[in-house]
């Protein structure tokens, strides 16, 4: 591939998404089994007029798992951006 046809774009290469979700999945991997599920957070009850939910224990290591998600979420969707760009900028030379 010669260097004119190269992405200027780094977020535009697959092959760093795929290593970047790799990652990702492997640091959700190791928080999984890292902290145990009796590790849990109480949430309080509440009651409104409008919604109400009962009080309920949830477990710790849901939280990385959603923050590595967002992560990964971010990855994709820049990835997405990057090559939908590259894309169009073909179109008009």
């Amino acid at each position: 591939m010669s260097e004119s046809e190269r992405s200027l774009n780094p977020a535009a290469d697959r092959r760093r998404m795929v290593i970047a979700l790799a990652v990702l999945a492997g640091l959700a991997a190791l928080s999984w089994f890292t902290i145990g599920g009796a590790a849990t957070f109480h949430v309080e009850g509440y009651s409104s007029s409008l919604f109400s939910y009962a009080g309920r224990d949830v477990e710790v290591r849901w939280f990385p798992i959603l923050i590595l998600g967002l992560f990964a979420f971010r990855v994709v969707m820049a990835n997405m951006r990057a090559r939908y760009e590259e894309r169009d900028e073909r179109k008009l030379m």
